[in-house]
């Protein structure tokens, strides 16, 4: 998963976790992760948390030299999986304002935004980017 996080995420922005965040968070109670293998190589992995009838998306990354060949929607569509199983009403997400693919990938998964925190995101050269808040009804997968 950390060779994942830090191919995938931009650095400019600080947004990979540490080794050891991500471990403490595998331990919680009601996270869980999952890998996107392709062969013997780990080129995905979704990360999320369930607290009473919601879960939220806490990270997904994709490996820059696969993008754009579906591993992130398969992943999405697991984490929706996911959620249901564990008896999710509704799952939630953060996402830099300024993350063109994410933002397309879950609208087209039937997520719609509910919220938007400003500043959220600082960037190395200290410019601040806003987190947009979006959530999805797993009545979408049950109705």
């Amino acid at each position: 998963m950390m060779a994942v996080m830090h191919a995938a995420f931009d650095p400019l922005y600080g947004e990979a976790w540490s080794s050891s965040q991500l471990g403490a968070t595998l331990t919680l109670p009601g996270c869980w992760g999952r890998l996107a293998l392709l062969g013997n190589q780990s080129v995905g992995f979704s990360l999320c948390r369930a607290a009473g009838p919601e879960v939220e998306l806490l990270l997904i990354a994709v490996s820059p030299q696969v993008r754009r060949n579906g591993v992130a929607g398969r992943l999405l569509m697991r984490v929706q999986e996911d959620a249901l199983v564990r008896g999710a009403s509704e799952l939630f997400l953060e996402v830099r304002e300024d993350n063109e693919p994410a933002k397309y990938l879950y609208n087209r998964a039937g997520f719609v935004q509910v919220g938007q925190r400003a500043d959220y995101y600082t960037a190395k050269d200290g410019s601040r980017r806003a987190a947009i808040t979006m959530r999805y009804s797993m009545e979408q997968l049950t109705g």
